[in-house]
């Protein structure tokens, strides 16, 4: 039995983006990428810890020492490593070194891209429908009064769609305005070489498999720490030529006619985090605190959260340097 098979037959499967996936399916999608990428929880990667307790266990010191020697010799170290790596504030900034459970939740709550991401996921998963109405509409037309459903970064979607060319960050779906936005999440990094291709290969994919229907309208929404407006085709042809110089098959389906097709028909848009942040300011505003409670909590805690981030604090300050 393949993985995806596994993974389906333990944890179900999406037969289309059309379909609601519960909030606490955000929760586990939490839990996942912790298993997955242990050096969020360990300080390091899975295979630098072995490498560092295998390392520690030959120091000539302990080298002919018993197993129990060994085992103080170990657990000393690492104790001392640790507490070397632990800063005392908030934003001092991270070491890649092993951590202690507090050391790495600050790494991750502050400073993390995925951390981040996954709050995004379960926060874009339980807004109204007429605030994502409302949201994206201030980028692209967008008829109120049809229905969203949101897909994160997953096991549950990889293992269900069997797409495995690329790692999206987020999916909203609209089937009843035709409409598939592909929410990609930044925090300071630049867009990958081959991110638009990737993305348009993906949804041919998922047209092709039907997870979304056929002439679905495709926007790319970027979300960075601040809007760019680059030359979008230019990009495409960018992202052609690295493509074409690439020897990995991914890649070389990604360059097809088809993609290239979707690529340049799509939409494109870009905007910030505190874009996002000043719309949630306004959009609480015009809720109700008896009838909306639930939205108006969910926006403001999502809001404080993004708020408490390294990279938000930062910005903050330099603008605030700039306007003095």
């Amino acid at each position: 039995m393949k993985a995806t098979e596994k993974h389906r037959a333990i944890f179900g499967e999406i037969r289309s983006l059309a379909e609601e996936i519960p909030w606490t399916t955000g929760v586990s999608n939490m839990l996942e990428w912790l298993t997955w990428s242990t050096n969020d929880v360990l300080g390091i990667t899975k295979t630098r810890y072995w490498k560092l307790i295998v390392k520690l266990s030959h120091d000539p010191s302990i080298r002919n020492g018993s197993i129990e020697e060994k085992e103080a010799f170990v657990k000393a170290r690492l104790d001392a490593l640790i507490k070397e790596s632990e800063r005392s504030g908030r934003y001092d900034k991270p070491s890649s070194s092993v951590a202690s459970p507090r050391e790495a939740l600050r790494r991750a709550k502050y400073f993390s891209e995925d951390y981040l991401n996954k709050e995004f996921d379960i926060f874009w998963g339980l807004v109204s429908d007429a605030y994502l109405d409302q949201y994206y509409g201030q980028f692209i037309s967008v008829q109120p009064g049809g229905s969203w459903y949101c897909h994160g970064n997953s096991g549950l979607f990889s293992c269900s769609t069997e797409i495995s060319v690329m790692q999206m960050d987020n999916l909203s779906y609209n089937p009843d305005r035709n409409l598939l936005v592909a929410n990609e999440l930044k925090l300071g990094g630049q867009k990958n070489k081959d991110q638009i291709l990737k993305y348009a290969l993906m949804y041919h994919l998922l047209v092709e498999r039907g997870f979304i229907d056929k002439g679905t309208r495709f926007v790319l929404f970027f979300i960075g720490d601040k809007p760019e407006t680059p030359d979008w085709e230019a990009l495409i042809q960018d992202e052609l030529e690295y493509c074409r110089a690439s020897t990995k098959s991914t890649l070389k389906e990604a360059m097809k006619p088809e993609c290239v097709e979707i690529a340049s028909g799509a939409d494109y848009v870009s905007t910030s985090w505190s874009d996002l942040y000043d719309f949630n300011e306004l959009y609480a505003v015009g809720l109700s605190a008896e009838t909306q409670q639930v939205e108006l909590k969910l926006i403001r805690g999502f809001n404080e959260a993004l708020g408490a981030k390294a990279f938000f604090r930062a910005n903050l300050d330099a603008r605030s340097g700039s306007a003095q």
